[in-house]
């Protein structure tokens, strides 16, 4: 070998001993991993409840035809992204964030099939399809205006739907923010020091 080699030893016992519970800890980091990962989904809630992204710049608004058919349905039109399941738990997104934690890392994500593109945003395509429209005739054997539900028309249109896209922007609600890293710094730090 050219260039210089140091070789040292540890030759205190108490110094070396503390070396190998050091290192049997980060053999074993899936409790520093879980707390963790109790963090970033703290940190995902508070996001939901600001409405901001991990480094705290607001979301995206909601467009006037989405507050306007929130409020056609009964659901609150203000809230971006948390819960419009009348109450039902774990129905929502926010409610859906989790994690899971190894010995060598924490995966914090959501398993509801929105979840990416409300993340990351993107374009939604839907592709031309045939559909029903339910309606009620009246006594005079006009057919009503009003859409029914299906169980209750007597009146059956088909009609066929045209192709469309949606486009969904970004709300990032998962992410490790500034003070996120100095927390998981501090934790680090007082998880190697026990």
């Amino acid at each position: 070998m050219t260039g210089i080699s140091i070789k040292t030893q540890l030759r205190d016992a108490q110094a070396r001993e503390g070396l190998r519970d050091l290192l049997a800890r980060m053999d074993q980091a899936r409790p520093f991993y879980s707390a963790v990962g109790d963090l970033l989904v703290g940190s995902a809630g508070e996001n939901f409840r600001t409405e901001t992204d991990p480094e705290g710049r607001p979301w995206t608004p909601h467009r006037p035809s989405t507050i306007k058919a929130r409020t056609r349905k009964g659901q609150v039109p203000l809230t971006i992204l948390r819960s419009n399941s009348k109450g039902m738990s774990g129905s929502s997104l926010a409610g859906s964030v989790n994690y899971v934690a190894g010995e060598d890392e924490v995966r914090v994500g959501s398993a509801k099939k929105t979840a990416a593109i409300h993340q990351l945003g993107g374009t939604i395509k839907r592709p031309a399809r045939a559909g029903k429209i339910y309606r009620m005739k009246g006594e005079d054997g006009q057919v009503g205006r009003r859409f029914v539900k299906k169980s209750k028309a007597n009146h059956v249109t088909d009609v066929a739907i045209p192709a469309y896209t949606i486009t969904i922007p970004a709300r990032p609600f998962i992410g490790v923010s500034a003070s996120d890293q100095v927390d998981i710094l501090e934790m680090a730090e007082d998880w190697l020091s026990r």
